[in-house]
C-alpha cells in the first residue's frame, strides 16, 4: 500500500519533495502557512549537484531556462582583477554542468506549476504533531488534523517539526549581514560571467540571469540584529569605486526590492529522521550562502528522500538510507561555507593582503578538488 505523506512547507525544498513523490508514484500533500506561494529574495544559485537533482526528475533544462543558462564564475578584487576565475568549461567539463542564477520566486512558481493544485494547501499554519502506533498525526493552527505515514518537515530554519523532533538547537550568528535584490531588465549591461568581490569585511556579488537582470547580494560585518547600513547611500559608501557594474547596480536598484537578513548557520547533525519523520533543506541544515549551496542541498535532499521512501518496503529503513546518504555531504557544505564566510569578511588590512595572495597562489584544480566533496562527480 502506498504511504500517505504530509509535506510542511511549500518553499523550494517542499515543493520539489512533492514532485519527486509523484515521479515516483507516489502522492504528497504539501501545507504551507503563507496564503500564497510568493517567495522572498532575489537570487539563488544553482551547481551541477543541484541540476543533477533537477534532472532526475525531468526538470534540470525547464530550470535552465528559467535561470538564463550556464555562466562561469570566480572572486576578485575590488579593481576587478580575478583573484580566482572559473571558466564555465572547465565546470562543464569537470561535473557536467557549470552554476546558474535563477530568481528565487520564478524557481518557485516553476516547481509549484508541476504539482496537482490539490495537493497544494495554503494557509496552514503547522503547530506540532503526534505520532501514533500507525504513523503521525499533524495539527493545524486552525484545528485541523492530517494523519500520514510520513511527515517531511520543509519548514525552514525555525521548523516547528525540527523543533518537536530534536528540541531546540540554537542558530550561531555569523558576524554579518547581507542585502539581496535584482535589476530591474535592461538598466545594466550584462557581465558574461557571475563574480563575487571582496574587499575588507565587506563582499559583493553579482550574477546574470534571465529577461537581462542581474542578481545581486553585498555582505557587510555588523552586530545581530543591526539595521544600519542598507541604504542606496550607504552602499554607494561602501561599494561605489569597485569595479563596474557595481556601482550602476546599486543605483538601478529600486530600494524597496531589497531583502535583507542577518546571516546564521547551525551546527550540522548526523540525526535527520526519527519515527515516521524526516527533514529536508534549511529544517536540517541552515548554512551560510557563501557557497551558493543552500537551495542545491534541499534539491538534493528531496530527490534523495523520495527515492528513499520509493525503494525501499519499509519506512524506517528507507529514512535511515536517507540519513546515510545525505549528512555526510551537508555537513561538510555547511562547514565549507562557514569557512569562506570567514575568510571573505576578514577586515584587517594586512589579513586581507595575505588572504589575497593566498587564493591567488592556489591552483584552480586544488580548489576544485575542494569543491567536489560539496559538488560530488557525476
Amino acid at each position: 500500500m502506498r504511504p500517505a505523506i504530509v509535506i510542511i512547507g511549500g518553499g523550494i525544498s517542499g515543493l520539489t519533495a512533492g514532485i519527486a513523490f509523484a515521479r515516483n508514484g507516489l502522492r504528497a500533500e504539501i501545507y504551507e502557512r503563507a496564503p500564497e506561494l510568493g517567495e522572498v529574495g532575489a537570487g539563488v544559485g544553482l551547481w551541477a549537484n543541484a541540476f543533477r537533482a533537477l534532472e532526475s526528475i525531468g526538470l534540470a533544462e525547464e530550470v535552465l531556462q528559467v535561470a538564463g543558462g550556464y555562466t562561469g564564475g570566480g572572486l576578485r578584487r575590488s579593481d576587478g582583477r580575478w583573484l580566482v576565475h572559473q571558466p564555465k568549461e572547465i565546470l562543464v567539463e569537470r561535473w557536467g554542468s557549470a552554476m546558474a542564477t535563477v530568481h528565487r520566486a520564478e524557481l518557485q512558481q516553476m516547481l509549484a506549476a508541476q504539482v496537482d493544485p490539490a495537493a497544494i494547501h495554503l494557509g496552514a499554519c503547522c503547530t506540532g504533531f503526534t505520532c501514533t502506533a500507525g504513523g503521525v498525526a499533524v495539527e493545524f493552527e486552525d484545528g485541523r488534523e492530517v494523519r500520514a505515514d510520513l511527515l517531511v518537515g520543509a519548514d525552514g530554519v525555525h521548523s516547528v517539526v525540527r523543533s518537536q523532533l530534536f528540541g531546540n538547537a540554537p542558530l550561531r550568528y555569523r558576524g554579518y549581514t547581507a542585502i539581496r535584490a535584482i535589476t530591474p531588465a535592461g538598466t545594466v549591461r550584462l557581465p558574461e560571467e557571475a563574480s563575487e568581490t571582496w574587499g575588507r569585511g565587506c563582499r559583493f556579488g553579482l550574477a546574470p540571469t534571465s529577461g537581462e537582470r542581474l542578481t545581486w547580494f553585498a555582505t557587510w560585518n555588523a552586530p545581530a540584529g543591526s539595521s544600519a547600513g542598507g541604504t542606496r547611500q550607504d552602499l554607494l559608501r561602501r561599494f561605489g569605486d569597485w569595479h563596474e557594474p557595481i556601482r550602476r547596480v546599486i543605483e538601478a536598484t529600486p530600494a524597496d526590492s531589497i531583502v535583507r537578513n542577518d546571516i546564521y548557520d547551525r551546527r550540522p547533525s548526523r540525526t535527520w529522521a526519527r519515527a515516521r519523520v524526516a527533514l529536508i533543506g534549511d529544517a536540517i541544515h541552515p548554512m551560510t550562502p557563501d557557497l551558493g549551496q543552500g537551495a542545491c542541498q534541499g534539491l538534493v535532499d528531496a530527490v534523495t528522500l523520495a527515492g528513499c521512501v520509493a525503494r525501499a518496503d519499509d519506512l524506517r529503513a528507507a529514512l535511515l538510507s536517507y540519513q546515510r546518504q545525505r549528512w555526510r555531504n551537508a555537513a561538510v557544505t555547511t562547514m565549507i561555507a562557514r569557512t569562506m564566510a570567514s575568510t571573505g569578511q576578514r577586515h584587517g588590512r594586512f589579513s586581507c593582503v595575505a588572504r589575497d595572495a593566498m587564493i591567488t597562489a592556489l591552483p584552480l584544480p586544488v580548489l576544485l578538488r575542494q569543491l567536489d566533496l560539496v559538488i560530488g562527480r557525476p
